[in-house]
């Protein structure tokens, strides 16, 4: 997700991607931001940038071109995106309505202000969310990696996807899922038949692990000691995808 950073306060540029570092990594979302000390060369980068931002900070009081006047010529220019207003005043409160702006952040604020802001973001952060693509009867469909319950091999070269709304099947392997979700801790391979998401994990079901679908992902004999002992770490890590 592309986020534009607009502020002529080279300490207030570095505390909003703080914040944004520390949200992303809290919430497990993807950010991409680039920042800009000014109305004018914020501007420009939008026009000669084919990729537009999802979503901008701007300072209102800066010099020559002001945050307000630069938004009122991005929806001049036809930009849809979340504006997000970050100044010392609340003198242009109202203003920010004209443009439509999703939140006016009050300097100085802290993360609990910031946060707040974010939540105004709404389906704007979805764009963020890292999703698994994959085509069924030639439709293509993405996933959000928090909607994956568990993934089971099936035959002929067909994998089950399960998800919070239901079912997918598509040609591949486990193998390769196995490969594609290297390194993220949330998934684990559960012998040959499951490769599982540990967020979705709600219970044991005997020596087997119950999921939050009501499907129940067999754990094989030798391995069962390893995985429970996983899951057990993970629940106490609270970690979440």
């Amino acid at each position: 997700m592309l986020i534009y950073l607009c502020d002529d306060s080279k300490s207030d540029i570095l505390r909003l991607k703080h914040y944004l570092n520390t949200y992303a990594g809290r919430m497990k979302l993807t950010f991409e931001p680039v920042s800009f000390s000014s109305g004018e060369e914020l501007l420009d980068a939008f026009i000669q940038t084919r990729q537009k931002p999802e979503l901008i900070f701007l300072d209102i009081f800066m010099s020559n071109l002001s945050g307000m006047e630069a938004a009122k010529q991005l929806r001049a220019m036809h930009y849809q995106g979340g504006i997000i207003f970050t100044t010392s005043s609340t003198e242009h409160a109202m203003d920010s309505y004209e443009v439509g702006a999703l939140y006016y952040l009050q300097k100085p604020y802290d993360r609990g202000h910031f946060e707040n802001a974010m939540t105004r973001c709404g389906s704007l952060l979805q764009k963020a969310k890292p999703c698994f693509t994959f085509t069924q009867k030639r439709k293509e469909f993405s996933i959000p990696y928090t909607d994956i319950v568990f993934f089971e091999t099936g035959q002929s070269h067909t994998v089950f996807l399960h998800t919070v709304s239901g079912i997918h099947s598509f040609p591949g392997t486990l193998t390769q899922i196995t490969e594609f979700f290297k390194g993220i801790d949330c998934f684990l391979s559960v012998g040959r038949s499951y490769f599982i998401n540990l967020n979705h994990v709600i219970g044991l079901a005997g020596n087997d692990l119950a999921m939050s679908d009501g499907s129940i992902a067999q754990i094989p004999l030798r391995r069962r000691e390893e995985v429970l002992d996983i899951v057990e770490k993970w629940k106490k890590q609270g970690t979440a995808l």
